[in-house]
């Protein structure tokens, strides 16, 4: 089951049956990029009272780059139905309203988890010394498409593999890997998915390819100093709060209960 968003605000599930389900690996490394899916069957869920999308054999999906005039003139419609403003809330009330969206909170940051193999992960957080998190920063490094992200395997002669759902462009570039950050608002806390160019963000868009560098010589003074004294800032327990601007979603059943519910950082702002 996957959760589609045609309208700014308005989420719709999509269910993949038999040789659709098969399209979940790619779709869940792309989930943040524009999809053109055909051949649906549309029918009326009468207990949520919403409408389902479900695959059938004739259904497609193919991944739409930027400069495709589907993604052009898709966007151009979204995102003018963008809301003009966002409204500050709590995170009290966010849980409690359940409603999916754009949303504001204010809240502290405790930690980042950044999984770096299948049981492997790296935790930072306000135990964390200034060494340690300088000493991880190579971790939570890898190598990808240059265009969709995709983390990319090694063979057997250490070449690296090609992304076949971005051929033929071919080019490779070191990214942040994703992280899982968990905010607490009083007695309420929630991980919050961050993507690799929100990572980036956060280190005040220090490149990943920048750290091993110089600021300015003859200071010896890397880029990676910096980005681990910004994260061990960022992670203090005495630190200000931040305002969040998160896409959260929620999945109920038909007593409003949370199925799912995940969140996503969009952006984040120091507060004065």
């Amino acid at each position: 089951m996957l959760t589609v968003e045609q309208t700014q605000g308005q989420h719709y599930v999509l269910v993949l049956w038999g040789p659709g389900a098969a399209w979940y690996p790619q779709l869940q490394r792309k989930k943040d990029y524009l999809w053109e899916f055909k051949y649906l069957f549309v029918q009326r869920n009468c207990i949520l009272e919403n409408l389902e999308l479900h695959t059938t054999a004739w259904s497609s999906c193919e991944c739409l780059f930027d400069d495709d005039v589907r993604a052009i003139t898709f966007k151009a419609k979204f995102q003018g139905s963008t809301p003009s403003f966002v409204k500050m809330s709590d995170l009290a009330t966010h849980l409690e309203d359940k409603h999916s969206g754009v949303i504001l909170i204010k809240a502290q940051i405790l930690e980042l988890v950044f999984p770096i193999a299948a049981s492997q992960k790296i935790i930072l957080n306000a135990h964390s010394s200034l060494e340690s998190i300088y000493s991880s920063l190579p971790n939570i490094l890898y190598t990808g498409c240059a265009k969709c992200g995709l983390e990319l395997e090694t063979d057997e002669n250490k070449i690296y593999r090609q992304c076949f759902s971005c051929l033929p462009f071919t080019m490779r570039k070191i990214h942040y890997r994703p992280a899982l950050m968990t905010i607490v608002d009083g007695i309420y806390k929630v991980c919050v998915h961050v993507g690799s160019k929100l990572v980036e963000q956060i280190l005040l868009n220090i490149s990943p390819d920048w750290l091993n560098r110089v600021i300015a010589p003859p200071s010896e003074v890397t880029y990676r100093m910096v980005a681990a004294d910004l994260l061990h800032s960022l992670l203090a327990g005495s630190g200000a709060p931040w305002v969040l601007k998160m896409q959260s979603l929620f999945v109920l059943d038909e007593n409003s209960y949370p199925l799912q519910q995940d969140f996503s950082l969009l952006d984040l702002y120091p507060t004065m």
